[in-house]
């Protein structure tokens, strides 16, 4: 397996350093590791201590990152047959590639390899938040679609794709904004490439402000987008469900802005598709009152 890493990052990023350190210092070295700078105000730089081994291409025009992926995936040589994705602000935990040559030889079919996630904060500390991953080994792609579309358990810096099937699928899809990887992993699973979930890979996912799944309601918008384009591929209670999921994180978002009656119009819709359980049937009620309705908006982002 020659592995090509591709690292999308855009303008200054104080973490940019621990993600190379990390992906220059695997045991099974890659094949090339490309740092993407897409169009940054100021160009990006490759440490001095890494300029042997990382190599940058610099965008003219920003295409978000998305965009960015398939640039670094465009300028890896010819003999790179699989695809390592590893965002600026996230960290490959030891032995993470030679864990996905391990499952590769267990599963050779395998479109999509991904590792385990561990979701920390910006000082490094493990925020306790879950991961809803898949279970070890590979994964049919007709019986785990329904999953990924629901769940969003495949983190793109935890991922390796196999180089003819991420150019078959046609890349990430540059028109999106937000979600572009769930997207590129439902058509994936639509054009049949099975999914290996590997152990003894894990990735550092870190949650911070100036993360681009931050923004709620952005990133509900990508979302129920996604899902829509996808929902023709699922069961209509899978759709009905995940849309309802998807609006009531669309209102969270809005609910932290103060735009509560929409926020309560959104939650209502979301009630009409799937009745809501538990703490859910509190949400509407609870954006009538001040001093309660804010707290709806400050739960964390869902999946992605």
């Amino acid at each position: 397996m020659r592995v090509g890493v591709v690292i999308p990052v855009r303008g200054f990023s104080p973490y940019l350093v621990q993600t190379l350190d990390a992906v220059v210092g695997q045991d099974a070295p890659a094949a090339e590791i490309v740092v993407v700078d897409d169009a940054s105000p100021h160009p990006v730089v490759v440490p001095r201590e890494h300029a042997d081994r990382v190599r940058i291409v610099h965008r003219r025009e920003p295409g978000g990152a998305g965009a960015a992926r398939n640039s670094g995936v465009a300028a890896l040589g010819d003999d790179v047959d699989h695809v390592a994705f590893c965002d600026h602000d996230d960290v490959w935990g030891p032995g993470h590639l030679s864990a996905h040559e391990r499952a590769r030889q267990r599963h050779p079919d395998a479109g999509v390899l991904v590792g385990d996630v561990v979701v920390v904060g910006p000082d490094d500390r493990p925020t306790g938040e879950p991961w809803d991953a898949l279970h070890p080994g590979e994964h049919r792609a007709s019986l785990v679609l329904p999953v990924v579309y629901e769940r969003h358990p495949i983190c793109v810096s935890a991922a390796i794709v196999r180089r003819d099937a991420f150019t078959d699928a046609g890349g990430f899809d540059e028109d999106l904004a937000r979600a572009e990887d769930l997207d590129l992993w439902l058509r994936l699973l639509e054009r049949d490439e099975p999914i290996a979930s590997v152990l003894g890979a894990t990735v550092r996912y870190r949650r911070h402000p100036g993360a681009l799944t931050h923004d709620l309601i952005e990133l509900a918008d990508a979302l129920l987008e996604v899902h829509r384009r996808h929902a023709p591929f699922v069961r209509e209670p899978v759709a009905r469900r995940t849309e309802a999921a998807d609006l009531r994180a669309r209102a969270a978002g809005l609910a932290r802005v103060g735009e509560y009656e929409t926020a309560r119009d959104l939650v209502g819709r979301a009630d009409d598709l799937v009745p809501p359980l538990g703490v859910e049937r509190l949400h509407r009620p609870a954006l009538g009152i001040p001093g309660v309705r804010a707290r709806i908006g400050m739960r964390p982002p869902r999946g992605l």
